[in-house]
Formats: structure tokens, C-alpha cells, sequence
């Protein structure tokens, strides 16, 4: 089978190549699962390079999420027919073409839910509602900042939080971004370089500030999502977009009673109840089947064609995730 590989760490241009590994059979309790569709996330990204929270034993295949049908079952494997369509949980190098995966890890998808939607189900989809609803435990009314509003996540934000009755000022780099999230059901987008967008977001929220601000991006735009907070309010990293610390200032955090503090997907499914965590799947997978959270797909690209997908990935302003499909 094909898979996409790294021997070494560094740039995923360089990195990567395409392999040919032989495929698994299945043992008793597992599945083998063969892909359809895989997303191009930003943490791929950052573990081939070698900048990630947790890197693999090298070689490696890239990938930590996709869609798939079963292809063959192991002794002892109930409840699973070849044909049905899966989510492989915590099953690390998904670009390839086939995984095999204990039965127990695997997550059905429904009828309602199409391959791109499903492939993209656990990272973005995930993060976002347990970071709105567990981590800054929002309430209807409640004002909401994000940097990287743009990104595929951050378009999930403003749709969970239309759901939820929350507000979000959004930041965002491109003008031409902004009348594209408003049409999205955000509350306001400002870009970053704008004059005075912390008074603004003050005047927008009546001079109270953001109950709980979102950033993926670090740096003075990070800075500037933490300004927005009111007294009291959180902030929440769960990206290093662009590659620069956070700087914090000491007497804004002690005299506004400011929390900043990080989120990591990894660690929340390690540490929380299996049984939340499967009522959290359950949730997030009816909002999808219904319609209500919809995580977009811009562009396919064949397993072969990995380095024009990634450069893809890469490109800013996107609307949408770059997939890898075969």
C-alpha cells in the first residue's frame, strides 16, 4: 500500500516521500480500515517538522486523522461489517492507505455525514467545542475573541457559537476575509492591523471586554486577543501559527485578574472519562449529521500528489481543508 513518510524531521517539502508498506491483516479485536479521505492539519505539519508536543519514532507516516470503509475483521471483532464507514481514533499515520485499528477505537459514521465531513470530525471539531464549552465554559450572551478566524477552525467557532448564543469579535490578517465570516454568522472581524481594536471590541461589548478570547497565532496578535479580555476572562492557546512567544505584561495580568493558559487536544482525550469523552463524540457527530457544523474541504489532492496538497496547505486565506484522498 502507499503511504506518505518521513525518515528525518524538517521541512515537509523536503521531508516527506511517498512509500510502499505492505499491508496489515488485522489481529483478534482489530479492524483494517481503508482510507478515503485524511486532512492536512497544522500539527502534521508541525510533527514532520519536528516542532510538535509529541514527535513519533522515525520513520514515521504522517497523518492523525481521516474517514474510511472496514476492510477486513479480526478474530473476534462484533458489531462491524465490512463496508461500514469509520473514524479511527488516536490511530497515528493516516496517510497512507489502509490502518488497522482495535475494533474499540473506532467511531461509526452516519449516513448523513459525508467522507470530507467525517474526516475532518476529531482535531478541529473537538478542540473547538471543549474549548468554548469545558475550558472557558461560556454561557449564552457571553462575548468571545479568536485569532486565526479564518482558519478551519475558526470558522467552526463561529458556528458553534451561533449554536451556543455566544458573540465572537474575530481577528483576522486579510481584508477580504472579513465580509466572508460575517456572511459566516460572526458578530464582528477586524483585521489586525486596523487602528484601536481593542476600543473598538471595548465599545462592541458595551466597555466590558471578552469573557474568553481564542489563540492560535502567538505573537503581538495573540497580545492583542489578550487586551480584549475583561477583567477576569481567560485566554486560551492552542496554536504557535506564527512562530513568536506571547509577550505578556506582568501588571495587566495581576491587576485585571487575567488567566492565560494552554489547550491540547492530546490531553484532554488522555485525562478525560471515557465515558464524557464519548458523549462529547456523540454530540459533536448529531450537530454534523444534522447540518449544524459544517467543517469545509477547498481542495483533493491524490496520496501521490502530497507535496502540491502540503505547499496547498500551506497557502494563506484558505477557506477550506486541503485533503488527501486514493
Amino acid at each position: 500500500m502507499r503511504a506518505i513518510r518521513f525518515h528525518r524531521f524538517g521541512p515537509p517539502a523536503e521531508a516527506l516521500q511517498l512509500d510502499e508498506l505492505p499491508e496489515e491483516a488485522p489481529g483478534p479485536g482489530q479492524v483494517r480500515l481503508r482510507l478515503t479521505q485524511r486532512p492536512i492539519n497544522p500539527s502534521d505539519l508541525l510533527t514532520i517538522s519536528g516542532h510538535y508536543g509529541r514527535l513519533p519514532r522515525l520513520p514515521a507516516v504522517a497523518g492523525l486523522e481521516g474517514v474510511g470503509r472496514v476492510a477486513a475483521l479480526g478474530e473476534g471483532v462484533a458489531g462491524w461489517r465490512v463496508g461500514d464507514r469509520a473514524i479511527p481514533l488516536g490511530a497515528g499515520g493516516t496517510w497512507r492507505e489502509s490502518v488497522t485499528v482495535a475494533a474499540a477505537q473506532l467511531l461509526p459514521v452516519p449516513d448523513a455525514v459525508s467522507d470530507e465531513t467525517a474526516a475532518q470530525f476529531v482535531v478541529n471539531p473537538v478542540t473547538a467545542w471543549v474549548m468554548l464549552e469545558e475550558e472557558l465554559a461560556l454561557r449564552p450572551g457571553d462575548w468571545l475573541a479568536q485569532t486565526a478566524a479564518g482558519s478551519a477552525l475558526g470558522r467552526l467557532v463561529i458556528q458553534l457559537a451561533q449554536l451556543r448564543g455566544y458573540h465572537t469579535v474575530n481577528f483576522v490578517r486579510r481584508p477580504e476575509q472579513v465580509a466572508e465570516l460575517l456572511a459566516l454568522g460572526a458578530d464582528d472581524v477586524f483585521c489586525t492591523d486596523e487602528a484601536d481594536v481593542v476600543g473598538r471590541v471595548r465599545a462592541l461589548t458595551d466597555g466590558r471586554g471578552v469573557a474568553g478570547a481564542l489563540d492560535a497565532v502567538g505573537g503581538e496578535t495573540g497580545a492583542l486577543a489578550l487586551r480584549c479580555l475583561r477583567p477576569g476572562g481567560t485566554l486560551l492557546v492552542y496554536g504557535l501559527l506564527g512562530g513568536e512567544p506571547l509577550p505578556l505584561h506582568n501588571g495587566e495580568m495581576l491587576f485585571r485578574g487575567l488567566t492565560v493558559c494552554g489547550f491540547w487536544l492530546t490531553h484532554w482525550f488522555q485525562h478525560t472519562p471515557p465515558e464524557h469523552v464519548q458523549t462529547t463524540l456523540r454530540e459533536l457527530m448529531g450537530l454534523m449529521a444534522g447540518g449544524q457544523l459544517a467543517p469545509t474541504v477547498e481542495a483533493a489532492y491524490d496520496l501521490a500528489d502530497f507535496r502540491a496538497a502540503v505547499a496547498h496547505a500551506q497557502r494563506p486565506g484558505r477557506q477550506g481543508k486541503i485533503v488527501l484522498i486514493g
